[in-house]
């Protein structure tokens, strides 16, 4: 491996916080063999200053939030007081290699897209890789605008994956809870940050569902793994994936859900805001099929007719209690 392609590898490694003490070393040894025999790259001092500023707020922004975590035998990581050195030693590693190749593959990959889907609508995203995203209403997804070696976004809300095969680039989803590793399948994943559950379900392929970095399970089509936060456990079914393709097609699709997600929904799809009392909603599950076409009113009607509750609307806030 030539040193081009091992500043790199650690570059990639230090987004992730487990660059090792050796690696560090390793970087700032080759940082002192460089001298200035390359300070030719920039078009003047100011220009080298500009782009030196840019990275050190970037690394440092990249690797404060890391050093939070208790450091392990197993996985030794470089600890807060070396970042400065770090990025010393990465700043001048862009400019030593000949120049802008890894400078400006350093910063392809941490351009950050992000998309946010309004309320009531839906959003189609074609990632730099060509797999396909769609997002319902309410979800963000965060994408570099150039993959590196694993293709990793995030994703907060639904979205439905139909991932390019390739088994060199791993494709990797993460959430607040769990992350999603997969060649090429397609998936669903809904992960809202105000939800104590998070789903995955399979469509098409196989997934491996992974929390706190270690495996959960492995999923095939038509497995859905269930996440409680508040439990930290799983559950995995088998179910029929049809409520993907219908959400997707435009409907309200739950199946046995909670009163939360239920109002998640509605919010999400409505742009309005549902007060409730949690105690007093808990007790039913909801499983619900319409049009988006209808309006909440409608909805609201129709959840009504099957479960015994009442509400209230004044412009966008709307109430709702359980009926005695």
């Amino acid at each position: 491996m030539d040193a081009q392609d091992k500043i790199a590898k650690i570059l990639q490694r230090l987004e992730t916080g487990t660059c090792t003490p050796q690696e560090l070393q390793w970087l700032q040894n080759w940082y002192e063999s460089q001298g200035e025999q390359h300070a030719h790259t920039f078009r003047d001092e100011a220009h080298k200053q500009q782009l030196k500023a840019d990275m050190l707020q970037h690394i440092h922004e990249q690797l404060e939030p890391a050093y939070g975590a208790t450091e392990t035998e197993d996985t030794p990581v470089v600890r807060m007081r070396y970042w400065r050195q770090i990025a010393a030693a990465i700043f001048v590693g862009a400019l030593g290699l000949g120049g802008w190749w890894v400078l400006n593959n350093w910063q392809s990959r941490h351009t950050m897209m992000i998309v946010q889907v309004a309320p009531g609508q839906q959003q189609e995203v074609i990632l730099p890789d060509s797999s396909h995203v769609w997002l319902n209403a309410g979800a963000r997804l965060e994408y570099p605008r150039e993959f590196g070696e694993v293709r990793s976004i995030k994703l907060e809300g639904e979205g439905f994956f139909d991932i390019h095969p390739d088994a060199h680039h791993p494709f990797e989803v993460h959430t607040m809870e769990i992350n999603v590793q997969v060649l090429g399948t397609s998936f669903d994943v809904k992960a809202y940050n105000t939800l104590d559950e998070t789903q995955v379900t399979v469509k098409t392929g196989m997934v491996k569902v992974l929390h706190d970095q270690k495996g959960l399970d492995v999923l095939s089509a038509n497995d859905q793994l269930t996440f409680s936060r508040s439990a930290q456990q799983y559950m995995k079914s088998k179910v029929n994936n049809q409520q993907i393709d219908e959400w997707a097609g435009g409907m309200i699709s739950l199946s046995q859900a909670g009163f939360a997600e239920l109002a998640l929904t509605l919010e999400n799809q409505y742009g309005v805001h549902i007060r409730y009392n949690p105690a007093e909603m808990k007790q039913d599950e909801y499983t619900l099929r319409c049009s988006k076409q209808l309006s909440v009113t409608q909805v609201l009607d129709l959840i009504s007719s099957i479960h015994p509750i009442q509400y209230d609307i004044k412009d966008k806030d709307i109430t709702v209690h359980r009926k005695n």
